[in-house]
């Protein structure tokens, strides 16, 4: 037999919204009991009345002192507690033939709205027993009309309380089920979001394992060539190849140790400050011993506020850097700005752009930059560039600025 998933926590405003619906139905109350007294000059024992009346009034002071937050046991005990106190209401005018019996399903509405099945066909159950109760024990409404005026004032009644009811669904409900909407919304957002966390974790802890396995192979490998090199130092037609081999293998191994040291050192140079100008050139130069023939022109206008140091957003730039080198020989253009409480840093290439269909640099790499990006409340994109090319901005919030 499948259970029902809990639910979710109610929004934060939930007391102030049932504080609103509470004030409504009081005050729908006393318009009710004004129009019965002093327009139908109905016969009502006025002190439990007013009793019952200056009750339902006093329950707001719980919601209004209250901060934020409810659970769903205690927003079930306010509806049973509204449904009680109109209920008494109506014994004292007439039970199940007062129209205004009708309002018992205004709190039943929202507790369909706010709480989870069980609790829903608790109060539903609550609400109808104090229906049937009302059928059977209640003080008759004594009007000094006829019985066809009467009839005619029942019918009047069923449809004033009928709108009463219907304003009450519309105002609160409709709020209410809208809120919980936009609080789904976020919980399914967070759960995205951290089901993507885990996905790019996983896709670390492989590329941490595979830079771990690489180091002995990488380590026979430089042996081997060193070797080779000192051997055959003379050989005019080996020197040159060789030369080259062991160059590309320590591009390979500054990667591994950038990628060890960051592991390391992670907790310790995080957290520093740094002029966003001086960390900008500090990771293009970096990034350039990786790529010493690709060019580099950075537009960085004075005055630019710190940044804090972040290891993953240098592995986010020279991302961009090495796709913008992988587009094109051409120079890159790497601009920075402040705009507002924000930065903004753009890398563009000269090459075909992303709609030519080159944009196979474009893939797991940017989706982990993305992230890691949207983790410090920046934002991430590209796209291309009006004149040619492809243009990456990257959009990040200064610290401590809204």
């Amino acid at each position: 037999m499948p259970h029902e998933a809990p639910r979710p926590p109610l929004p934060d405003d939930t007391p102030r919204r049932l504080l609103m619906a509470r004030a409504a139905m009081a005050a729908a109350e006393l318009g009710l009991l004004w129009l019965a007294v002093w327009l139908l000059e109905a016969r009502l024992p006025l002190t439990p009345v007013a009793a019952l009346w200056l009750a339902h009034l006093a329950l707001i002071v719980p919601l209004a002192v209250r901060g934020v937050g409810m659970t769903h046991a205690e927003a079930a005990l306010h509806l049973a507690a509204d449904a009680a106190l109109l209920a008494g209401l109506v014994y004292f005018t007439g039970g199940y033939a007062n129209p205004s019996i009708s309002l018992l399903l205004a709190p039943l509405i929202l507790g369909a709205v706010l709480l989870p099945g069980p609790q829903v066909w608790l109060l539903a159950a609550w609400v109808g027993g104090l229906y049937t109760l009302l059928m059977r024990h209640y003080q008759p409404l004594i009007l000094s009309v006829s019985d066809q005026t009467a009839v005619d004032l029942h019918l009047a009644g069923m449809w004033l309380n009928f709108l009463l009811t219907a304003a009450l669904v519309a105002a609160f409900v409709g709020s209410l089920a809208s809120a919980l909407r936009r609080r789904d919304a976020a919980l399914a957002q967070e759960r995205e979001q951290r089901l993507r966390d885990e996905q790019l974790f996983a896709l670390g802890l492989q590329a941490a394992a595979a830079a771990h396995d690489l180091a002995t192979p990488l380590a026979s490998v430089r042996l081997t060539l060193d070797g080779l090199r000192e051997e055959y130092a003379r050989d005019d037609e080996l020197e040159l190849p060789l030369e080259r081999m062991s160059g590309q293998l320590e591009r390979v191994e500054t990667v591994l140790q950038r990628l060890g040291d960051a592991a390391r050192s992670r907790n310790e140079r995080n957290g520093g400050h740094l002029p966003a100008d001086q960390w900008l050139a500090r990771t293009v130069e970096r990034w350039g011993l990786l790529h010493p023939d690709a060019g580099v022109t950075m537009d960085l206008p004075a005055g630019l506020p710190d940044l804090a140091e972040d290891v993953g957003l240098e592995t986010v730039l020279m991302t961009l850097l090495n796709n913008a080198a992988d587009a094109s020989a051409k120079p890159i253009t790497l601009s920075l700005r402040q705009e507002g409480a924000r930065l903004l840093l753009r890398v563009r290439d000269q090459g075909a752009g992303l709609s030519a269909g080159k944009s196979a640099g474009w893939g797991v790499g940017l989706e982990l930059a993305q992230a890691a990006v949207a983790r410090r409340g920046g934002l991430l994109t590209v796209r291309d560039a009006e004149d040619g090319g492809a243009l990456a901005e990257l959009t990040l919030p200064l610290e401590g600025r809204p």
